[in-house]
């Protein structure tokens, strides 16, 4: 072996530098023509796509400071349906309601696949997908109404459900007044208030705030390493992306096997206590053993965790942010608070259509800060026509949710926090089709319902019981800029929460 690398070397020394060059240009030419397998096709227009890597070196230069905000000149420049090609993957970005309508509704059955075939989501389920996020076809529209039907079992838009995060609003409540208004982050305490609801659907436990779970570290530490940027839609991304990442998911699907375990000692069949309870009476009685598979059941179990914690708790980061920054906004809710609600109870949802404010308030937070600016991607099961293109089969479809959620045409001075942009001068609420935080079409997320109601029942109690400042001599935190990963989170911030 050694012979033959230093025959190699010293040929290629003979050749010289400028022969070389031509050699290597000739092959990475050679490995383009190669790896276009749809070099015919009509794409939209984009940017120019470079041999081998596509566009990735504009879209790394445009996408350096890693914020929704970076690739909104290019819609200026090629329209708002784009072509990206990063290294062999062909990639479709919608960015307007009108085309996002169009793929993700209209041309539902062939653009509502999940793009298994990239490595970092080949390595997480497998080239088949698993569970309700990531798995396609027949099996995923099955999997999906078996979870919304048993997140309603479990008491999703019920009284019972309702009732917990109440009593976790408490909890959040009296934990925060322990610091007797000095400043503090928010961070975890949000996420351990928001990953308990979530625990007492799934595990059908609840933390103290004095213990973080390990599976919540672990989750939290896994997301905030998916820096891989475009270069995780490649196959380059085999050799860049972090391995600790999937060092971290090994983890957490150990703590989650764990509690499987646990739950096998105590199972009764006929006491379904909670979705991991369901998980083992599913995988017991094989209902369609092609479908309620181990694996797929219980992949619902980390879809369901992971989403139902990251995205509603990064809401609420957003929301204390957006609150100090605008002390009228928070008076205002306070104000409509005292009125409807009192000092003497918790919010619940009956509540919600009484307090227009509060509730335009907590739709600006989730337009402003769209905690998912991409949505989850999209990929064509069949060619597929869109604007016009006929796009092939195996492309990659995002939805740019932040740039319609900041577009001038859907929403006047989109870049300001204003809550009375969603009242009428009746001073009702305004509903909007162009307001899509949560996308749109079959694969909307289904955690919705859930993630409304903690929005408004936590944030309500936390000004109900505290008005929160801007520690002194604190810059205020960006209401714009944070930290963009697959979801967007605040940078780490301090307030400060005066009792009532």
């Amino acid at each position: 072996m050694t012979d033959v690398v230093q025959s190699f070397s010293e040929f290629f020394a003979n050749l010289g530098l400028p022969t070389v060059l031509i050699f290597v240009l000739v092959m990475l030419v050679s490995l383009w023509m190669l790896s276009s397998m749809n070099s015919r096709v009509n794409w939209p227009p984009g940017p120019v796509c470079f041999p081998v890597v596509g566009c990735l070196p504009q879209l790394m230069i445009s996408g350096r400071r890693r914020q929704p905000t970076d690739l909104l000149p290019w819609y200026d420049t090629y329209g708002d349906i784009m072509h990206i090609q990063l290294g062999e993957q062909h990639m479709i970005m919608l960015g307007s309601y009108e085309l996002i309508e169009e793929a993700f509704v209209r041309n539902a059955a062939t653009v509502s696949d999940r793009p298994t075939w990239i490595y970092p989501i080949r390595r997480l389920v497998g080239k088949d997908g698993a569970g309700v996020i990531l798995k396609n076809g027949h099996a995923w529209k099955e999997l999906r109404r078996f979870t919304l039907s048993s997140l309603r079992d479990f008491g999703l838009g019920r009284k019972s459900l309702q009732e917990k995060i109440q009593d976790e609003a408490r909890y959040l409540v009296q934990n925060i007044e322990d610091e007797n208004g000095k400043a503090f982050s928010p961070r975890d305490r949000v996420a351990k208030a928001v990953s308990n609801i979530i625990s007492f659907v799934v595990f059908g436990v609840r933390y103290d705030y004095e213990d973080t779970p390990e599976m919540l570290s672990v989750l939290e530490e896994s997301v905030r390493m998916n820096k891989g940027g475009p270069l995780a839609f490649t196959n380059l991304a085999r050799l860049l992306f972090p391995k600790k990442k999937f060092v971290l998911v090994d983890k957490f699907y150990s703590l989650i096997r764990q509690e499987v375990e646990r739950h096998r000692q105590s199972f009764d069949p006929t006491d379904i206590r909670d979705f991991i309870d369901l998980y083992i009476k599913v995988t017991q009685e094989r209902l369609d053993p092609e479908i309620y598979t181990e694996w797929n059941v219980f992949r619902i179990i980390v879809d369901l965790y992971s989403a139902g914690t990251d995205t509603t708790a990064n809401t609420l980061r957003w929301s204390l942010v957006h609150i100090v920054n605008h002390p009228d906004v928070q008076k205002r809710v306070q104000k409509e608070i005292d009125q409807v609600i009192g000092q003497g109870r918790v919010a619940k949802m009956e509540d919600k259509a009484r307090m227009p404010f509060t509730e335009a308030t907590i739709l600006e937070v989730f337009r402003m800060s769209t905690v998912v600016p991409m949505g989850g991607p999209h990929a064509t099961s069949e060619a597929t026509t869109l604007a016009g293109y006929t796009i092939p089969k195996g492309t990659i479809i995002l939805g740019d949710l932040y740039r319609v959620l900041h577009d001038k045409k859907n929403f006047e001075d989109p870049y300001n926090f204003k809550p009375e942009r969603w009242l009428d001068g009746d001073g009702k609420v305004i509903k909007s089709d162009k307001m899509i935080p949560f996308s749109i079409g079959p694969r909307i997320c289904l955690g919705k319902g859930l993630a409304e109601m903690e929005s408004f029942i936590f944030l309500t109690s936390l000004l109900q019981n505290f008005t929160f400042k801007v520690p002194k001599g604190e810059n205020q935190p960006s209401g714009v800029e944070g930290v963009n990963t697959i979801t967007f989170t605040p940078h780490d911030y301090n307030v400060c929460a005066v009792r009532r």
